[in-house]
């Protein structure tokens, strides 16, 4: 039968030896599992810092274009932040905003980045300064300026 082992005087050592290795291998799947959890714990903090530098950037790039299209009166006001750059705190986080440069064709280019934890975001948008009324013409996330 199945269960002579169990009669035998070494019996015991073989349900002890089963024992171990039965609880080893339960002990290697439950480490697997908790060390797979922990990984997926820190990816999805990972994504959490880069969507808030991804948002506090945007904030910046919004902030930019408001000031833009409020000192701005007709073509003549494209002025906000043309010499200095400027920082904003935005939730906790701060952004910055570079200097303000001319772009090809009369545009300009308003250029802002943001570090959250070790995630930095910068973004790049070019704005139409031939028409009356604020116009993006481009919008982009880029590596480096």
């Amino acid at each position: 039968m199945i269960f002579d082992f169990l009669k035998r005087k070494k019996g015991g050592f073989f349900v002890l030896t089963m024992v171990l290795l039965v609880g080893a291998v339960v002990l290697i799947v439950a480490v697997g599992i908790l060390l797979r959890a922990i990984s997926d714990v820190n990816k999805s903090a990972d994504s959490e810092m880069s969507l808030k530098a991804w948002s506090t950037v945007n904030a910046c790039g919004e902030y930019a274009l408001w000031n833009m299209s409020t000192t701005s009166y007709g073509l003549l006001g494209w002025d906000y932040a043309s010499t200095t750059g400027e920082s904003l705190d935005v939730g906790g986080e701060t952004c910055y905003i570079y200097m303000i440069e001319d772009g090809e064709n009369g545009s300009k280019m308003v250029k802002a980045s943001s570090t959250v934890s070790k995630f930095t975001k910068k973004i790049l948008i070019e704005v139409a300064t031939n028409t009356p009324s604020l116009v993006v013409n481009s919008w982009i996330e880029v590596a480096d300026f």
